[in-house]
């Protein structure tokens, strides 16, 4: 929500994130839709709900697979693109399948240190599909402050890329990455990194815990079946720009965010009394 105004579609750094509303028409759930596992009644994790990633992408796939899930605009040498619902489950099934070959399991943590493109949304849906949980960490901050952040989530693996440009010049993701796992003030538990190229910049790599993005995970099945959630599975984790380190720490729960994301596709879609849909908004 921006101001009073539903959103249809969200603008950062220059990719777009198309809801169910394309162009604009509502799409309904489709007749005979099966879901990817049984609803269950309550147990000791809480009420069984559907897995967030199959809602957000296998959900489309019957009659929507060839449509866009993600748009964005190039800069640079980067040409405009998208990407289809049949494109971003294949994405994020491959990126599943090499988080739990790396050893991430339901429940651990996966720090994304990424700005908002393709790979960093493939990223969000592939912990969700394994039930992981996706810490987002800012990409401006420095090395100890990332060291902090590291050391209080927990995280396991983490994504980041080789170098971003700003307005006040480059960021050397990895580079950032490097010394504030180098650091001691953090006790970092890191022992993955999936490199994602951004500039084509020359990075170190460390043998055994560094993996360029695009040679490991292209190598997976582009398949992975969604893990059972439950209501009060943790989801992911966020840090605050004003409440920088581990003071206020904002988590999410699945059934948490299910209930958002369900109050905000009800406010997208047209009204029951036959209101026209808002415009959309960038």
């Amino acid at each position: 929500m921006m101001g009073n105004r539903p959103m249809m579609r969200r603008t950062f750094d220059s990719v777009s994130i198309l809801s169910a509303l394309h162009s604009r028409q509502y799409i309904p759930r489709q007749a005979g839709y099966v879901a990817p596992f049984h609803i269950s009644p309550v147990s000791k994790r809480g009420q069984r709900i559907q897995n967030i990633c199959a809602s957000c992408v296998d959900y489309h796939l019957g009659d929507h697979a060839d449509r866009s899930a993600v748009i964005w605009r190039g800069a640079g040498n980067t040409p405009n693109g998208r990407m289809s619902y049949r494109k971003l489950h294949e994405r994020a099934c491959r990126l599943a399948n090499t988080l739990q070959d790396q050893g991430v399991q339901r429940g651990d943590r996966v720090a994304i240190h990424l700005p908002l493109i393709a790979e960093s949304i493939v990223a969000v849906l592939a912990c969700m599909r394994i039930g992981a949980v996706h810490v987002v960490l800012p990409t401006h901050l420095d090395a100890r402050a990332l060291a902090e952040q590291l050391g209080d989530c927990g995280a396991t693996a983490i994504l980041t890329g080789d170098q971003i440009r700003c307005d006040t010049g480059p960021v050397p993701l990895k580079v950032t990455l490097d010394t504030a796992l180098d650091m001691e003030v953090g006790h970092s538990r890191i022992n993955t990194v999936l490199v994602v190229t951004i500039n084509k910049t020359t990075v170190p790599m460390q043998s055994g815990r560094d993996h360029r993005y695009d040679a490991v995970v292209d190598w997976y099945e582009p398949d992975y079946a969604p893990v059972a959630m439950y209501e009060n599975d943790p989801l992911f984790m966020l840090y605050p720009n004003d409440r920088p380190g581990g003071f206020g720490t904002v988590k999410y729960t699945a059934g948490e965010y299910s209930r958002l994301a369900d109050y905000t596709m009800d406010m997208l879609a047209s009204d029951r009394n036959g209101g026209a849909l808002p415009v959309c908004s960038t």
